[in-house]
């Protein structure tokens, strides 16, 4: 568990920000700023208008979630959620293993704001075992902070709190240091599609009818399977479903993060189902509907439970998209034994079927090359087992990519 931070957010600039710098400074010694350092090391730990960097947790700093969503506001490239207040409060100090503080790290000159990375604490699991992890997102330095060796620095603040560490939708500015860090690295996240609307599927792509029809005959080789989803609380899910394998690799999914996540979402929401709930091999989905210009569509952005269960919880997914009258539904997952439960009922790869491409953002709708996003993952020890991303379990939910944009809010009066 990480270092307990006080509720209450300090303003950088204020008394109680300056009382608390002093651990934090000691800190900054360790990790660069001292001059036994290597000359490597020291040449990245250049001090920015001569006042010495501070990195460190918010919640240790005293930094404001409002002086980190005005950070986000100006510096990031387009409106995001993150700049808006009540929407980091709920990412970063509501998570149940945050203990109300922000544990996202920032980089000050001065009383100055100039990096943030967005971090939540949560533990990773293998098995019965877990360990302290992070999970990573929306990492920003500002312009006159790039080139002075602030971003390796935290992360190399975040290795020495952590023992797990992961992120997604790297940018190619970012990932020499996240490979430098001793990060692996997953170009594109493996994501599927099921069509079960071929005229409203149209809304969002203009294939030839030929490709058309070959994905329709793909999409028959499933088994016809009928299965029943019992719809439930996601924090019911934990107690309904089995483990996706007894030593699984994943991030934890306990009730309470189920509840925080999905449950108490501030914007988003969620439908959970236990799908044959009653049997050994019981799966778990968490799904959201949305819509573009009134086409309705499905996202699946959390699955769990035991491989002897993915035929029926896809074919549970088929039958709901199309009862709905939904374009299509999507998934983003990493597991073997998923994907391939995916690919043997017909669902479409993103990135590996060129028959059919589908945006990946839609608020605004945009298609991307390739229609999905990146990961990077790190692990203090045992990385020869943990390093395999086809035995991870990853899901939408777990790298942070169902997030609301702006657009999405005002659309909806929020």
């Amino acid at each position: 568990m990480p270092k307990r931070c006080a509720a209450t957010a300090f303003n950088a600039r204020g008394k109680a920000a300056k009382r608390r710098l002093e651990p934090i400074l000691r800190f900054s010694v360790i990790f660069g700023f001292a001059s036994t350092m290597s000359s490597d090391m020291q040449s990245t730990s250049k001090n920015i208008n001569d006042q010495l960097v501070t990195i460190g947790s918010a919640c240790e700093l005293g930094v404001s979630n409002q002086d980190i969503a005005a950070f986000y506001a100006v510096q990031w490239a387009r409106p995001i959620a993150l700049g808006r207040t009540d929407y980091l409060q709920w990412q970063f100090n509501d998570a149940p293993t945050s203990e109300a503080g922000n544990h996202s790290v920032v980089a000050l000159d001065g009383t100055e704001i100039i990096a943030v990375m967005g971090a939540t604490p949560r533990d990773f699991c293998v098995g019965e075992t877990c360990k302290k992890g992070a999970e990573l997102t929306t990492w920003i330095v500002s312009p006159k902070a790039q080139g002075r060796g602030v971003g390796g620095k935290m992360l190399r603040y975040f290795q020495s709190r952590y023992e797990v560490l992961s992120g997604a939708g790297i940018t190619n500015q970012a990932l020499p240091l996240y490979l430098k860090a001793e990060f692996t690295f997953l170009a594109h996240i493996p994501r599927f599609f099921y069509v079960s609307d071929f005229e409203r599927i149209a809304r969002f792509t203009d294939p030839h009818s030929a490709a058309l029809s070959i994905v329709q005959r793909r999409q028959q080789m499933g088994a016809a399977l009928t299965q029943q989803g019992q719809a439930c609380a996601a924090f019911d899910l934990p107690g309904r479903v089995g483990q996706p394998t007894p030593d699984a690799i994943q991030w934890n999914r306990d009730a309470a993060y189920m509840q925080w996540r999905y449950d108490e979402h501030p914007v988003f929401t969620y439908e959970a189902f236990a799908i044959d709930a009653n049997a050994s091999n019981a799966c778990g989905v968490v799904m959201r509907q949305d819509e573009v210009d009134g086409i309705p569509f499905l996202h699946v952005v959390d699955f769990s439970g035991p491989p002897s269960g993915y035929a029926a919880a896809g074919a549970f997914l088929e039958a709901e998209a199309t009862r709905r009258g939904c374009a299509f539904v999507d998934i983003s997952a990493t597991h073997h034994s998923l994907i391939a439960n995916l690919r043997a009922r017909g669902w479409n790869s993103a990135v590996d079927d060129p028959l059919i491409e589908l945006p990946s953002l839609f608020y605004p709708v945009e298609l991307r090359r390739p229609p999905t996003t990146s990961l990077v993952f790190w692990a203090r020890d045992d990385r020869s087992s943990l390093y395999d991303f086809g035995q991870q379990f990853y899901s939408k939910g777990d790298l942070d990519l169902d997030r609301p944009t702006l657009a999405f809010y005002e659309k909806h009066g929020l």
